[in-house]
């Protein structure tokens, strides 16, 4: 337990937190929190990449449906932007705990050096 500004912090609750975002990120992206597969919100021949592929399929090749297509097709990047970005943002934060923990560790055990220093 460490004390920061009247604020009492403890291992127990930081490491719940990254548990907790790691728990999230796993939700969001399967295998993102042990760096394994990149996060994707739409797979590849998933319905969202074969709407998109399909032109056809959105209404065709007349002016309004290429305007609706093309509509569509930057939803699905802006939506895959914004779901890479919330992913990297989980993982950073556990990350960032992570270190907080080991930060932690390493105040608390300097200062149990520091005590057991004495001058003579």
């Amino acid at each position: 337990m460490a004390r920061d500004g009247g604020v009492e912090v403890s291992r127990k609750a930081l490491r719940n937190a990254r548990k907790d975002f790691e728990e999230v990120l796993e939700v969001l992206a399967p295998g993102a929190s042990k760096r394994t597969t990149p996060p994707v919100a739409f797979h590849e021949g998933g319905a969202v990449k074969r709407l998109v592929m399909r032109r056809e399929a959105i209404g065709g090749f007349w002016e309004a449906a290429s305007g609706f297509h093309s509509s569509v097709t930057s939803a699905e990047v802006a939506v895959t932007a914004v779901y890479a970005e919330i992913a990297t943002t989980l993982g950073i934060a556990a990350e960032r705990l992570e270190l907080a923990i080991r930060n932690l560790d390493a105040g608390e055990h300097a200062g149990a050096r520091h005590v057991g220093v004495t001058d003579v």
